[in-house]
């Protein structure tokens, strides 16, 4: 990849924009990375080249020409900047990639866990499920699935939620949404781990109930890390309703989540 030509052709494409701030926002690429870019210190990658040609509205292989072959292309075929942003997409990145200070907390954390948490406060059971966390640079993303083998809760067989993921203050946030028919809507904000594997994050969960009221609701979980590839038919069998005393609970998860006599810690619910 030449360099040079590259270097040139960027500054010719940010030349048809406010500014390159404003270019480098709307791409979403950092700043001073870009300016490495426009001054030939270095190369982007293939995807990040590929993300700033569908911006410009050009080809990999004619950001690449030379530069006066390059300029007459222009000319002919000016890139279109003004474009309509998307709201939802401009404040979702505001809200998201606000705070990068800790660039490797979620690498740190990227992987596949054991979901515990317990949704009746008078049964003394908890649900495990699995989740995942994935991404790279400023997106990040999770999936879960909840599998029940037990009708006593009332809810499908199988719930999945796919989510955000950011953090803060080596804490993790997650906002996920039930993908049926979207009726739950959870919050989950855990304590990061300090060491490079984590082993188990405790925090809180806090939504709506997809079933019966859709009361408001706040509790307990914990997340246990299971590896970046674990076997996940095995890891999905044994999702599902279990007792605070089985052995498939952790005693880290049964302290943080059940009292010595059983009774949960703390579950609140609300409806008016």
């Amino acid at each position: 990849m030449s360099e040079t030509r590259l270097s040139a052709n960027l500054r010719l494409l940010c030349s048809y924009g406010r500014s390159v701030s404003d270019v480098c926002r709307r791409i979403g690429i950092n700043r001073q990375q870009f300016n490495k870019y426009l001054t030939g210190q270095t190369a982007p990658s293939l995807a990040t080249l590929r993300r700033i040609c569908d911006f410009f509205g050009v080809d990999e292989a004619e950001i690449l020409q030379d530069h006066a072959a390059f300029a007459k292309l222009v000319r002919l075929r000016p890139p279109v900047l003004n474009r309509a942003e998307d709201p939802l997409a401009t404040h979702m990145e505001k809200v998201i990639r606000r705070d990068r200070r800790d660039t490797g907390l979620l690498e740190r954390h990227a992987g596949y866990y054991h979901i515990y948490m317990s949704p009746d406060p008078a049964k003394n059971y908890l649900l495990k499920s699995i989740g995942h966390i994935f991404g790279s640079g400023q997106d990040w993303f999770s999936k879960e699935v909840e599998r029940y083998e037990d009708d006593e809760f009332a809810v499908p067989s199988t719930l999945k939620h796919s989510g955000l993921v950011f953090e803060a203050h080596k804490r993790i946030f997650i906002t996920s949404r039930e993908q049926g028919q979207g009726n739950g809507m959870w919050t989950t904000a855990l304590i990061a781990s300090d060491y490079d594997e984590p082993s188990f994050l405790p925090g809180l969960l806090q939504g709506i109930e997809p079933e019966g009221g859709h009361m408001l609701y706040g509790t307990r979980v914990v997340w246990e890390f299971l590896g970046k590839s674990p076997d996940l038919r095995e890891t999905l069998q044994r999702c599902g309703a279990y007792k605070s005393g089985h052995p498939e609970v952790p005693e880290f998860v049964r302290n943080s989540i059940f009292l010595a006599d059983g009774t949960q810690t703390a579950t609140l619910t609300a409806s008016f």
